[in-house]
């Protein structure tokens, strides 16, 4: 495991037979949803850099495999990671009682640099799983960065746990000027699904380690994850780019949420080293006493 620590961008504000044709249209239709858009981003996970916990999964739980049809899909998630300072969004919220909450740990998964040229198309597919809300509204977002020019960012996918409303968990409130409606190829189909531990049907993915089952809440609508969504984005300008996706816990580090995401030709990532297992076991150790959090 890579450990990266990012420079925060200072511009980013907190902010889918009954005659030989028809079947014919169908099988190119189903072509086209797996291969809808060009990859130049790197897809061979072992050259990517990771700061926290990174990796990729086979169909898991809730999370199966993306519609792009990889025998993996890549994710982070906050389960486990020692990182901080992750986010490029480095947001703070007013926590009540004169508090000020913050971003806490997380994870960021970055890809080598690559080049693009203007008006070149490029997408991806994300989906987000959560068990944290009421406040405490962990977030994950995707981006291209644009090396030659750092202020040059270009948004694929954010995210937010909440509570008050399961639908606006995409975007999410981070004010970066995502603009979920026009990336989202498939945003009005977007339905948040909610995991409900009351009724025993609780969030289920491996990715987010001692949480997996849990809730918040028992009856919180913002624990679930949001199924897999396509972004397709068109670059402005010819340069050297750099693909990242990540995801914080937000106001303490209680409560996991992850980012799963896939990429044509995905090529799975490494199995980590047997020190890097017993180094995250013995975490895990640490964090299985029962978490409990005050109500705000």
């Amino acid at each position: 495991m890579h450990i990266y620590k990012p420079t925060k961008d200072p511009n980013v504000k907190k902010s889918t037979t009954y005659t030989a044709v028809l079947l014919g249209v169908l099988a190119c239709s189903s072509n086209a949803v797996a291969q809808s858009f060009s990859n130049p981003i790197p897809a061979d996970l072992q050259n990517w850099i990771c700061s926290g916990e990174c990796g990729s999964l086979g169909a898991n739980g809730d999370i199966t495999l993306s519609p792009l049809g990889n025998a993996q899909y890549a994710y982070v998630t906050t389960s486990g990671s020692q990182a901080f300072d992750v986010s490029p969004i480095a947001l703070t919220e007013s926590g009540g009682n004169s508090t000020l909450f913050s971003d806490t740990n997380g994870s960021l998964y970055q890809s080598p640099t690559f080049a693009l040229n203007a008006g070149q198309t490029i997408g991806a597919w994300f989906n987000y799983v959560s068990t944290d809300g009421k406040g405490f509204d962990d977030y994950a977002w995707a981006r291209l960065v644009n090396v030659d020019s750092p202020t040059d960012i270009t948004w694929m996918f954010t995210a937010r746990s909440t509570n008050s409303n399961k639908q606006s968990i995409v975007p999410g409130d981070l004010e970066v000027g995502f603009d979920a409606a026009g990336v989202i190829v498939n945003y009005g189909d977007f339905d948040f699904q909610v995991r409900n531990t009351a009724i025993g049907d609780p969030v289920d993915w491996s990715g987010l380690g001692l949480d997996n089952g849990l809730c918040w809440r028992e009856d919180a609508e913002g624990c679930g994850f949001t199924g897999w969504l396509e972004s397709s984005v068109t670059v402005a300008n010819t340069g050297n780019y750099r693909f990242e996706a990540g995801v914080v816990n937000f106001g303490d580090t209680l409560y996991e949420s992850g980012l799963a995401f896939d990429l044509v030709g995905l090529q799975p990532a490494p199995v980590p080293e047997p020190s890097t297992w017993l180094m995250f076991a013995a975490g895990l150790g640490l964090l299985g006493v029962m978490q409990t959090r005050k109500a705000i």
